[in-house]
């Protein structure tokens, strides 16, 4: 195509057009300051969002959690007047409080050691399959026996009831029994017929009492002292086929019913959910556990059986294994323990197995006679595992409470306390105790919070007289209601006046906090402290959630508008610039389209002019 600028006309074509198209794109100006006035209102109604949606976090603190039942009242601090032996940490469930105790004992995880020693890690040790077991002791086991047989991966081996013996009980006795000629004889029947029990005769307190009776009863009878301060006589054959009957009336003792006869209770355990129940229990028994399939465990027991759980692990070890090779298996089986070996000497070396955890069932056994006559010999205990023990009291009442960890959580009720060292000697006080302060500090964190919502919209909402431009949010009937709200919060109603308790409104419409009328207040009264300010707390959450809420809020929504607009007027400024470019390429084709329609005519007159100028010349003479 042909220049159009101008060549023939002596036009400035160019700037022509460009003066047109400008003029014709001032009517499509309002698109871009549509969409540039919706761009900055999406911007500001995402921070006012941000905003609104941290003070309802802030105002949601001080309101009851429906699961952790805790909030921003619940603020304690805790401490111990022995931090050496007993560290405290509260959480927000705590109520203020103070419990006294000792440590008896510290969480120990229970660790083993071969009787024997063989003169390397080479050396084989193996001579049946080697079954490791954890807490087995703990439910009442002495030994893991040969013919215990156990598919890959780790076993469990739950007492869902644990046996007892049968068990009778007299009436109350004082503070102390006499022992003569005509009491000393404790006629029982414990199902073979009467057996006499000789007692040596003498004053005695009743818990003297009871452990010259359980002597005398050379292994046969357990008797305790109940809370009621009777004697209580238990078998030591456990299950139903245990029974009991006092024969003779022993008034001494307080035992004078002759017609009842007791019965023990069965242990109930399973073996990888398969049950079996156990009706004759005695020490020195052993008994075979079935599971499925093939699994059986065989225990050796120390009398009954006590409910929990143990596990127990084939190492899939073959006969001749090695030292080394039994180490490296316990270390990876599925029971939760580590085995070292260890030389104790030049030639000699032990192996020594720890659990992995802590606490009364983290002793280990292996299966007896697993390492034939290597010279290993079985494990013998080297650490007892011991449970964390903190002794509360020290009347008759006193009682103990008990944890697998160093942890303890049962004393005060959303207190840990972390026993460090035992002294039983030494009593360790914790406390517990509101904090005010950390109440007063998050009080005015809420009023600050509220402050800047409140400022947000406020910077945004005036007009500029100088730069003549007004703030995004001016005239806006949503922000204006937030802020209503959220003073009215602050201002409380009829008989809830948060400015009693250093919350109060000012005359720039911010709100101000007063730390020392709040904590005089809340030394005062802390009732009404809270239930005032819960209210306005609860209140300000509920203004925040309905405008910042991820689906329903109204600023959510709202944003979601403007953002449909900044759309719209992006898809009709693309249209109006294809239209505008479609236009300015016309009048470019016009204006070409018009120099060459000159250039045509300019043509034909030099060709006119020349051609006249051939013409012959002719002269008259007058």
């Amino acid at each position: 195509m042909a220049s159009i600028d101008g060549l023939i006309s002596g036009l400035d074509t160019t700037s022509i057009i460009s003066s047109l198209m400008t003029l014709e794109r001032k009517s499509g100006a309002y698109l871009s300051t549509g969409k540039s006035t919706s761009q900055s209102m999406v911007s500001t109604l995402q921070s006012l969002n941000s905003t609104m949606s941290s003070l309802a976090d802030v105002a949601r603190s001080f309101l009851t959690d429906s699961i952790t039942k805790t909030s921003a009242w619940s603020t304690t601090t805790s401490g111990s007047t022995q931090p050496g032996l007993a560290s405290v940490v509260s959480d927000g469930t705590a109520a203020p409080g103070s419990a006294t105790f000792t440590v008896t004992s510290v969480a120990t995880a229970g660790a083993a050691v071969s009787r024997g020693t063989v003169p390397s890690l080479s050396t084989a040790v193996t001579s049946a399959p080697v079954v490791l077991g954890k807490g087995l002791g703990a439910i009442g086991a002495t030994a893991l026996l040969p013919g215990t047989t156990l598919s890959a991966g780790g076993h469990t081996v739950r007492v869902t009831q644990g046996s007892s013996g049968a068990t009778l009980s007299g009436v109350p006795l004082g503070s102390t029994v006499t022992i003569d000629a005509a009491s000393a004889q404790l006629v029982v029947d414990t199902g073979s017929g009467p057996t006499t029990i000789n007692l040596a005769a003498g004053t005695y307190t009743p818990s003297q009492l009871a452990a010259e009776v359980t002597r005398a009863a050379g292994g046969a009878l357990r008797a305790t002292i109940g809370a009621d301060g009777s004697l209580a006589l238990a078998t030591t054959r456990e299950g139903s086929a245990a029974s009991l009957r006092v024969d003779t009336a022993n008034a001494a003792l307080g035992l004078s019913d002759t017609a009842t006869t007791a019965t023990g209770t069965d242990a109930v355990v399973a073996v990888d959910g398969v049950s079996t129940t156990l009706t004759d229990l005695s020490a020195g028994s052993s008994v075979t556990l079935p599971g499925s399939g093939t699994d059986q465990v065989v225990l050796s027991l120390a009398g009954g059986l006590r409910a929990g759980s143990a596990t127990v692990a084939d190492l899939g070890l073959a006969a001749g294994s090695t030292l080394g090779q039994v180490a490296a298996a316990v270390g990876t089986s599925a029971v939760g323990a580590s085995a070292s070996t260890v030389q104790v000497s030049a030639g000699a070396y032990r192996l020594q197995l720890t659990s992995a955890s802590t606490g009364a069932d983290s002793d280990l056994m292996l299966s007896a006679g697993a390492f034939g006559a290597s010279g290993l010999g079985d494990l013998v205990e080297l650490q007892a595992g011991t449970d964390t023990v903190l002794h509360v009291g020290t009347g008759p009442g006193a009682y103990d409470v008990r944890s697998s960890t160093a942890s303890v959580t049962g004393l005060m009720s959303g207190v840990t306390i972390t026993a460090l060292k035992a002294d039983p000697s030494t009593p360790v006080t914790t406390t517990v105790t509101g904090d005010t302060a950390a109440v007063a500090d998050r009080m005015a964190a809420l009023v600050a919070a509220a402050n800047q919502a409140l400022t947000f919209i406020s910077s945004r909402s005036g007009y500029d007289a100088d730069t003549k431009r007004s703030g995004a949010l001016l005239g806006n009937s949503m922000t204006q209601l937030v802020t209503r709200r959220i003073t009215d919060a602050a201002v409380g109603g009829q008989g809830t006046a948060p400015s009693a308790y250093g919350v109060s409104v000012g005359r720039d419409g911010q709100i101000a906090f007063d730390r020392t009328a709040f904590l005089a207040a809340y030394a005062k009264d802390p009732a009404a402290v809270r239930s005032t300010l819960t209210t306005m707390a609860s209140t300000v959450a509920d203004v925040a959630t309905q405008a910042s809420d991820p689906l329903d809020g109204y600023l959510t929504k709202q944003i979601g508008t403007e953002q449909d607009r900044v759309r719209d007027y992006t898809q009709q400024i693309t249209a109006f610039e294809a239209r505008m470019t479609m236009r300015e390429s016309t009048l470019k084709r016009q204006y070409a389209a018009l120099e060459t329609a000159l250039g045509t005519l300019k043509s034909q007159s030099d060709w006119l002019t020349a051609q006249l100028k051939t013409l012959p010349s002719t002269s008259s003479s007058g």
